[in-house]
């Protein structure tokens, strides 16, 4: 039987976890929950996690290092219920070749899903007729601001687990897809549903571009003043993904314009400074990093580690399992 060790502090325990889904993971074997409120106490999360098999982890947990791997001389597996895993990892994990799951997919669902919300109201213009609305105007500008999400183009930059599951959602409407990915093959696009494209065509020929690249050194500043005046007139920019992927000068540069609509998730730093031009321009939508999961969505986490638990214990191939000689690829 399994010896499981949910390694995780109380707070991410009460947003992540329920019940529910401990229930779900001790079929699969004997269940651990961690009981302290953090890990200042070395020691003692060093004697709780002794002896287990799968140790899960989220924010805030410990590095599995080599004195977690001492005490767990047959760990079979890690499953991070969170975004990265380098946190986590340490060079004495990394050389072992444990294997190791994270939880980006449960985690990108959400982030696609909050994305292809800003592109439908973006083109429909709910933000700029909400601001007309409300200083007494009427239908004055509809012509003008409003594009049905009909017999357009949407650029995803990116195919990772946000930008995949982006292009699935996308299929359900009368768009043309193109998508930016190094890493992607043309036929690969295409069963997706999505052409392969360069950055720039990408960003001169979408209604709606979405940015769901991961932040690494080859993603840094990937979007500038060298290429953001490429977006068309009355474009919709949207990123959710991290806020070094777009040089946040050149983006404030290039608003100020008034050309196309920028929703903007997330910056670079975060929280913006008070006096970040962001914040004062009209066709910048700005949302504090919310577009993840923040609240009940959590649950997709603890429901993902329970089915990469249950896909190991039957000897199947984990979904999100990491190549970890790929560490410089992710984020």
């Amino acid at each position: 039987m399994e010896k499981i060790c949910v390694l995780v502090n109380e707070e991410f325990r009460n947003r992540v976890f329920s019940e529910k889904y401990y229930d779900r993971l001790r079929k699969s074997g004997e269940v651990k929950i961690y009981d302290h409120t953090d890990f200042s106490d070395r020691q003692y999360y060093l004697d709780f996690v002794k002896g287990s098999t799968i140790i899960v982890t989220s924010w805030d947990s410990p590095k599995i290092d080599n004195d977690v791997l001492n005490v767990c001389p047959n760990l079979k597996a890690v499953i991070h219920g969170a975004g990265s895993i380098k946190p986590i990892i340490s060079d004495e994990f990394v050389a072992k070749r444990i294997r190791i799951t994270n939880s980006a997919v449960a985690i990108g669902e959400g982030v696609a899903e909050s994305a292809l919300g800003f592109a439908i109201s973006a083109c429909k213009g709910f933000y700029s007729l909400n601001r007309d609305t409300h200083n007494g105007l009427w239908q004055e500008n509809i012509k003008t601001v409003v594009k049905d999400f009909y017999d357009i183009t949407f650029g995803v930059i990116s195919a990772g687990y946000v930008g995949r599951h982006m292009i699935k959602l996308l299929q359900n409407f009368h768009v043309d897809v193109l998508v930016y990915d190094p890493y992607l093959s043309e036929e690969a696009a295409k069963e997706m549903g999505a052409r392969k494209v360069e950055l720039n065509e990408l960003l001169s020929t979408s209604d709606v571009v979405s940015v769901h690249a991961p932040a690494i050194p080859a993603t840094e500043n990937m979007l500038n003043k060298d290429n953001l005046k490429l977006i068309k007139d009355g474009a919709v920019l949207i990123n959710t993904a991290r806020g070094s992927i777009i040089n946040e000068h050149d983006l404030i540069e290039e608003c100020k314009k008034n050309r196309f609509t920028a929703c903007i998730d997330v910056t670079n730093p975060e929280p913006p400074l008070k006096e970040n031009e962001l914040r004062t321009l009209d066709n910048v939508i700005l949302t504090p990093h919310i577009a993840g999961t923040v609240s009940n969505g959590l649950k997709r986490i603890a429901l993902h580690v329970c089915e990469e638990i249950e896909r190991l214990t039957r000897n199947e191939k984990m979904r999100t399992e990491v190549n970890l000689d790929n560490l410089s690829k992710i984020a």
